[in-house]
This record gives C-alpha cells, sequence and structure tokens, in this order.
C-alpha cells in the first residue's frame, strides 16, 4: 500500500510544487455537477497538485514594458505534462489515476444525461474548493486561492484515485487579511467590496468581493481572457488586482516564501 507521504514525495519529484490530499467524502457539499463520484465513481482520493507562477514572470507586466514575460502556456506545459506523469506513477502502482485540469464552471452541462440517475456532462471540478479541502489554502476577497507559500501565484490540477490514502486537514489558517487592495488597484472597478459573495466549503464558507466580469474582461493591466468561453472568467494574476495582492501579501509578511528584493516599493500605507 502507497503511503500519502509517498504519493506527495512522487509528485513533487515529477514537478508539482504543492500537494494534498482529500478524502472523497468531504465534497457532499458541491451540486452532482461539481462532485468528482460522477466521473470516478470509486474515487477514494482528490489529489490536489499546485504549480507556482514565477514571481518575475509578472515582472514585465509590473513595470508596464512587456506584457509576454507572463505566459500562461509554458506554466501550463509544465503542469499538464507533472500531473500526467504523476497519474502514470499511480497506474504504474496498480491504481487507477484521473487527471482534472481547470475548467471554467459555465461549460458545465453541456451534453445530454446518459442516465436518469447522473449528472449531465461536463462534471467540472472546482479545483479551489477542493484545494481547500486538501489543506492547501483558502479564497481570499479577492477571489484568488492562496497559499501561505504563493499567495496566489499558483495554477492547481488534480488527480483522482481508487487508492485511498490518509487526508489532510481542510485548511483552517488565513492568508487574506482583507486589506482590499486588490479592490481598491482595478482600475475598472470590477471588483466591489461591498458586495460579499459566498459559497459553501467542506467546512466553514468562502467569502469574496463580487466580480463584475463585464468590467474584469475590459481590463487592461494583465487580464487573459478564457479563448474557449466569451462567459468564463479572465485569468487575472496577472491584471493589477492580483499583482497587488502579491505586493500586499508579501511586504506584511504573510508568506512563507521570501525574495531578496520586494515585488514593488511599499507604498505610503503599507510602509
Amino acid at each position: 500500500m502507497i503511503s500519502s507521504q509517498e504519493a506527495k514525495e512522487a509528485a513533487i519529484q515529477r514537478g508539482a510544487d504543492l500537494v494534498g490530499i482529500a478524502s472523497v467524502g468531504r465534497f457532499t457539499a458541491v451540486p452532482p455537477e461539481a462532485d468528482p463520484s460522477p466521473i470516478k465513481p470509486d474515487t477514494r482520493s482528490v489529489i490536489v497538485l499546485g504549480f507556482q507562477i514565477p514571481r518575475g514572470a509578472l515582472r514585465g507586466i509590473e513595470e508596464g514594458t512587456a506584457r509576454q514575460t507572463f505566459s500562461m502556456g509554458s506554466v501550463t506545459a509544465v503542469l499538464v505534462e507533472s500531473t500526467y506523469r504523476f497519474s502514470q506513477w499511480l497506474e504504474d502502482q496498480g491504481w487507477e489515476a484521473t487527471p482534472l485540469f481547470k475548467h471554467s464552471v459555465d461549460l458545465r452541462s453541456q451534453g445530454v444525461r446518459v442516465s436518469p440517475n447522473k449528472p449531465s456532462p461536463d462534471v467540472i471540478v472546482d479545483l479551489e474548493y477542493a484545494a481547500h479541502a486538501a489543506g492547501l489554502g483558502e479564497i481570499g476577497r479577492g477571489k484568488f486561492f492562496l497559499t501561505p507559500e504563493f499567495g496566489p501565484r499558483q495554477i492547481l490540477t488534480a488527480v483522482l484515485t481508487d487508492l485511498e490514502l490518509t487526508p489532510d486537514e481542510p485548511f483552517r489558517g488565513a492568508v487574506c487579511d482583507e486589506c482590499g487592495a486588490c479592490a481598491r488597484e482595478c482600475p475598472s472597478r470590477a471588483l466591489a467590496e461591498n458586495e460579499l459573495q459566498e459559497a459553501p466549503l467542506c467546512e466553514g464558507t468562502a467569502r469574496w468581493y463580487g466580480l463584475h466580469l463585464e468590467s474584469c474582461r475590459v481590463c487592461k493591466t494583465g487580464t487573459a481572457n478564457n479563448p474557449y468561453s466569451s462567459k468564463a472568467e479572465p485569468m487575472r494574476i496577472g491584471a493589477a488586482c492580483g499583482r497587488a495582492c502579491v505586493a500586499h501579501l508579501e511586504a506584511v509578511g504573510r508568506l512563507t516564501r521570501s525574495f531578496k528584493h520586494p515585488f514593488r516599493q511599499l507604498t505610503e500605507m503599507e510602509s
């Protein structure tokens, strides 16, 4: 039998920066179209992998000189290969593994039910929910998934397996300090501090500022729109809101990973 520690070490050896494990029983709070069980009915463990976005990849956007320093394509290539290699490792040990990648939730229910007792395709697991259940971090006020190591600088994948592993505890810490920097620095005013949205977690509730997508999509500060869906939420880590989150969390010492130099000069409010 493979231990949880052995599984984590195997994922890290294949390129993951973060690994957490949740039992499938922690997904009872989600609707069938977000539940991993319909995808793989014998799932026992949901293994969540996190891949860091290099802080330097945001530099060209931050300085306003080279937006192409942040390339989702290069990060995606690494996480896809690493997740598949980890899945292959599990299957080499005799345990089935189903790799999952992030997709926009508005792409759910695109097909016809194959039977009355199953949700219609496509079932899309909320990877942020899964990562919280696996103990990796929390959803902050800016609607970014935040980890103690990287703040918002990671992309998540997951692997469903019939291997029953000892799960990690759901995340109970706090990375976000509700500073509001993400909302203040958004030139499109897409984040509304006075409109808190919420969703249940396996323990507790996630709360974030209301995100006005029509304003977010026209932001020119580093958002990346989803090419497969005009209704999907843009990728915002490189935008003003995401970079403000990175700068603040580092400046006030809320992250465990540190750098020789600050992401930006401290503002008068932070100093």
